[in-house]
This record gives C-alpha cells, structure tokens and sequence, in this order.
C-alpha cells in the first residue's frame, strides 16, 4: 500500500495541499479534506481511500464552479446542467450529487427563478406574457413554475401601460 512521505502546501493556492506518496507528487487535496481525513506522514492509503479522496475533490471543485456561477444572479436547473456540461462534469451521478447539494442548500429553485425573472423584466424590459413564458421556458423552467410565477407578478395590462408610456413619452 502507498504511504504518504509529504504533504506541501501549495505555491499558488495556499488553500490545497500537494500529497507525496511513496516520495513521488501523487495529488493534490483540498486543505479542509487533508484535515477531515487526518492525513499526515507515514498513513498509509488504500487504492479506495485514494479514488474516495479525488472523487470528492472533484466534486467539491466543480460544486465551488457552480456556486460562483449562481453568484451573479439566479439560475436555473437547465442553466446548472448545462454549465456543468461545460465544466466537464459528464457523470450523472456527480451532475446528480452536486444539484441535490445545491437544491439542498436552497440554491436551486425554479419557481423563485421565474418570479425573479418576471420582476426583473416588468421593470427593466417590459414583455408581454406570452414573450416572458418563451424566455422562461427556453431557460428550462416548467410550464407549472411559469403559471405560479405569472400569477404572483403584476398583470399584463401593467406591463403593456409601461411599454406604452415609455414609447409614448
């Protein structure tokens, strides 16, 4: 079995830890992870224990990926998958994991998407319901989310009034 011979500290990001084992760089690891695990020299580590450890590091890279990505602004579950398509992350069960953290942590929520869509628009860029349902829909949320979104935003008189006035002068 491998045994751990160092663990360096990263030069360009301090916040991941390069693990040697058997004296030759083998990966690197998360700070948190190292510390979760209690690695230092001299354990020694299954081939299990190493495919658990990158497994979850990848994970946790591409999850820290998504959350910068809804940083901006609210997305949706078709936006997530289709940004982790681009990150890569092709297995399902990872895609799956990384939105059941998501989800789990209120970050992901069609609905509240669709509200905020529908708000933004009605003040930014006045449409129409039918403009805003194509939008929404083309964003992947459900015709039922689109529905309880419309319902909760202002009617579409109120909108066509802006547009009206603000074309009108």
């Amino acid at each position: 079995m491998p045994t751990i011979t160092g663990l360096v500290q990263g030069k360009k990001n301090p916040n991941r830890v390069n693990v040697y084992l058997d004296g030759l760089f083998a990966f690197a690891l998360s700070i948190d992870e190292v510390g979760k695990r209690e690695l230092k020299k001299g354990l020694e580590l299954t081939d299990i224990q190493i495919e658990e450890m990158l497994t979850k590091d990848i994970n946790d890279k591409a999850y820290g990926k998504v959350l910068n990505f809804i940083s901006y602004r609210p997305r949706t579950l078709k936006e997530i998958r289709d940004r982790l398509k681009q990150y890569e992350v092709d297995d399902k069960e990872t895609q799956n994991y990384i939105i059941d953290r998501l989800t789990a942590n209120g970050y992901i929520d069609d609905v509240a998407f669709a509200r905020w869509f529908v708000e933004s628009r009605n003040i930014h860029r006045p449409r129409s319901h039918r403009m805003l349902t194509q939008e929404l829909m083309i964003k992947g949320v459900s015709k039922e989310d689109i529905t309880l979104a419309m319902d909760s935003a202002n009617g579409e008189e109120t909108s066509i009034l802006k547009v009206l006035n603000k074309k009108l002068g």
